[in-house]
């Protein structure tokens, strides 16, 4: 059991892991709109740019799936820093 100072240092450490992996889905939903709007203009050319829109669909899908993990993470963790929180409010 950790005691009161250790618990408030994991949830500011917690804190701040939630703001960096913040930023991670920020990047991830710009990486997946980027990749759509690359996909939509390849689907609708022929040839190799065509086969470069398929790459980019599934690029998008892949980053949108991405991004869901990682907003499901950041909901956990404040989830966790609350339950932490409220464990010293009990002391």
């Amino acid at each position: 059991m950790l005691n009161k100072e250790q618990a408030l240092d994991e949830a500011r450490k917690q804190k701040a892991a939630l703001e960096t992996i913040g930023g991670w889905r920020r990047k991830l939903f710009i990486a997946a709109a980027v990749f759509l709007v690359l996909a939509v203009f390849g689907l609708r050319q022929s040839g190799v740019l065509f086969a470069l829109g398929v790459a980019m669909a599934v690029a998008a899908a892949i980053s949108c799936i991405a991004m869901f993990a990682v907003n499901l993470s950041i909901r956990n963790g404040h989830r966790n820093v609350e339950r932490i929180l409220a464990s010293l409010q009990s002391k």
